[in-house]
């Protein structure tokens, strides 16, 4: 995690675009987190936006399609940006800090949750 220019874990197979599937493994690396929290990604597409949600608990993790009113935490991105995230290609840090993402909410637990999904290789 040099300079926190992390990537995550890759979160879909190679030529594999399915934004469910995308989700469905990040709650699966996420399931035995202690956080309790509800984190909603936003994902544009052109004029289209799509939500995403992870119910975080003591003991599972839910994936979701509805948008949350109060996340405790939102990553905003393009669908372009997500994928290369997705990929494994391209750190969190690094696009939030080239504008290619913004962030809302609590920020560390936001923080918390990208480092428990960060790839091993760093």
């Amino acid at each position: 995690m040099q300079n926190g220019y992390f990537t995550l874990r890759k979160l879909r197979a190679p030529l594999e675009k399915d934004l469910e599937m995308t989700f469905q493994r990040m709650a699966e690396l996420l399931k035995k987190s202690e956080e309790k929290a509800r984190i909603q990604f936003r994902i544009t597409d052109g004029e289209q936006e799509s939500y995403w949600g992870l119910e975080l608990g003591p003991t599972a993790c839910r994936v979701h399609t509805k948008k949350a009113e109060r996340p405790d935490f939102e990553l905003i991105t393009d669908a372009e940006t997500w994928w290369q995230i997705a990929e494994g290609l391209l750190a969190p840090l690094r696009a939030f800090t080239q504008g290619k993402m913004r962030l809302r909410g609590d920020l560390e637990l936001g923080k918390r949750i990208l480092q428990r999904l960060a790839s091993p290789e760093g």
